[in-house]
């Protein structure tokens, strides 16, 4: 067992193997991401996405809701931390040319 597989079942026992559980996990990962942008950007609007994919990360990762619905929440949290990504490198790229 992974150890975010270990963090989803102390969390949600009755997690189902496959889908359910890799969608969870995926959250997990998600929520690290945005936490470690959020530590190093200094762009707003990187910041601004990151604390929504952490938020909602967080929200959904051990929610009792159907496999439906955390995959829209992977799908939105993969989405925003793209977003941050892309609005930090834009920024930081700015910077140099101005």
């Amino acid at each position: 067992m992974t150890d975010l597989a270990f963090h989803v079942r102390q969390f949600v026992p009755d997690c189902q193997d496959g889908e359910e559980l890799e969608q969870r996990k995926a959250l997990l990962t998600a929520r690290e991401y945005a936490a470690m942008l959020r530590g190093r950007t200094d762009s707003a609007i990187a910041t601004n996405h990151a604390i929504d994919a952490h938020e909602c990360a967080g929200a959904y990762c051990y929610a009792d809701v159907p496999v439906a619905r955390l995959k829209i929440a992977v799908g939105y949290c993969r989405a925003m931390v793209q977003a941050a990504f892309l609005a930090d490198h834009l920024e930081r790229e700015a910077a140099y040319h101005v």
